[in-house]
This record gives C-alpha cells, sequence and structure tokens, in this order.
C-alpha cells in the first residue's frame, strides 16, 4: 500500500520519521521528504509548508511522483470555542472547510455559495472509511473527537474572531493546511484522513499556555498504530 503521511513542519513528522527509521529522499526537481518501507507498501513522509497555499502546491508536486492509494495529514490544531476540545486531545477531520473562500462575511469568514459558481466548494469530505481506520489505531485511552476542521489563512488573532467562526462554522478546530489535502483526494481520487493533536485554544496568542510537542507527538502515534496494523 502506498501512503502519503504530511505535515505542515518538520516537527510534525520527526517521531515518525525516527520510529519508521525514513530515508531522506531528494528527487531532481521534486521536493525532499523521507521514505520508509511499511510491510509491503511504501510511506512517504512530506513536510508541505504552512498555510494552505503552500500545502497545495507541494501536494501537486508530490503527485508527479505518482498517487498514493491513501494520505493522511498529521499536526496540531487550535480548539474553536464550544468543542469541548481540551489541550492533548486529538480530533480528526470528517470534512474540512475553507474559512475565507468565497464572499466574505465577517472578518475571516467567508460563504461561497454567494459567488454562485457551481464548482466552488467550501466544504470537502474525507474519506470515511480511513478516517474509521486511523481513529480505531488511536488508543483507547487517548479518544478522539470526529467533525468538521476549519482550514484558515490566518489563525483566529483573538477569543471573539474564533468565537464568530465557531458559529458560523460549528467546526471543532482550525489550522492551516487541511482544505488542500482534502481538496487533492477529491480532484486525484485516492483516499484522505487527517488526524491533528489541540495545542492551544484559537484565538489565544500566548504561547506559554500552548503545548505544541504533546499534541504533535500523539496525532503521529494514532498514525504509527496504523501504519503498525498495515504491516
Amino acid at each position: 500500500m502506498s501512503v502519503w503521511v504530511v505535515a505542515a513542519i518538520e516537527q510534525e513528522l520527526a517521531l515518525l520519521v525516527a520510529k519508521l527509521d525514513a530515508e531522506l529522499e531528494t528527487p531532481q526537481g521534486h521536493c525532499p521528504h523521507h521514505v520508509a518501507a511499511v510491510g509491503p507498501g511504501l510511506v512517504r513522509l512530506v513536510a508541505l509548508g504552512v498555510g494552505v497555499v503552500s500545502a497545495a502546491l507541494t501536494l501537486g508536486r508530490l503527485a508527479a511522483l505518482g498517487l498514493p492509494e491513501a494520505a493522511i495529514m498529521v499536526g496540531s490544531a487550535g480548539a474553536l470555542p464550544g468543542s469541548g476540545c481540551g489541550m492533548g486531545d486529538l480530533v480528526a477531520a470528517d470534512e474540512e472547510i475553507l474559512a475565507e473562500l468565497g464572499v466574505l462575511v465577517g472578518a475571516g469568514e467567508g460563504d461561497a455559495r454567494a459567488m454562485g459558481l457551481a464548482d466552488l466548494v467550501q466544504r470537502v469530505a474525507l474519506d470515511q472509511s480511513l478516517v474509521d481506520e486511523v481513529t480505531a489505531a488511536v488508543e483507547p485511552a487517548a479518544g478522539v473527537r470526529r467533525g468538521s476542521l476549519l482550514t484558515v489563512v490566518g489563525v483566529s488573532a483573538e477569543p471573539e474572531q474564533a468565537e464568530a467562526r465557531a458559529q458560523r462554522f460549528h467546526a471543532l478546530a482550525e489550522n492551516m493546511e487541511g482544505y488542500a489535502l482534502a481538496l487533492a483526494g477529491r480532484c486525484f481520487g485516492f483516499r484522505t484522513a487527517e488526524i491533528r493533536g489541540i495545542s492551544n485554544r484559537a484565538g489565544d496568542r500566548d504561547k506559554s499556555r500552548w503545548d505544541l510537542d504533546a499534541a504533535q507527538e500523539r496525532a503521529q502515534l494514532a498514525v504509527l498504530n496504523y501504519l503498525n496494523r498495515r504491516r
């Protein structure tokens, strides 16, 4: 089975690279990434860059090497108000929403339907069977919440903005890359899933209250368990 595991930055993949003994590859004309053999299959571990545009571009470059059967995104996310998510919790995306897409109706909030374009899709579902498989690999003690995740071009700067986004989109958490993977899977025809650890509350910019390490580690451990089950 060919699998991509993708994240915004190398730090969000470091545990997987170490545990899978992945080797660095730098194909000419393509993005550098790590590769590991897992059972009969190949896993590519790729840092896409921060933000939905960088992620989309890197996914396009990666596709030139051949499409996978499945792609899983890991990383951290900021919990939106009312989600019930706490620090270190895991969230899995049933769908990704691109917050700013369409006609702006508020700060960081768009409405794609108001554009009147049939092929402009603000909400993209991930592959539910793959999401089932990945979440089933999470240790029972850890647990995972499933629902909508919100991809944002700019993260919420204050709690009031996070609250407004939560009210409009009813998502669990915000991130900056997930929509790119969901759309790539839709366009290219491969299965997609996304699992993230909660590192902070959306709108809280005081990083002394964040825990990026725990969030990133827990998401990677969930995917590691999934991959080990595939051996």
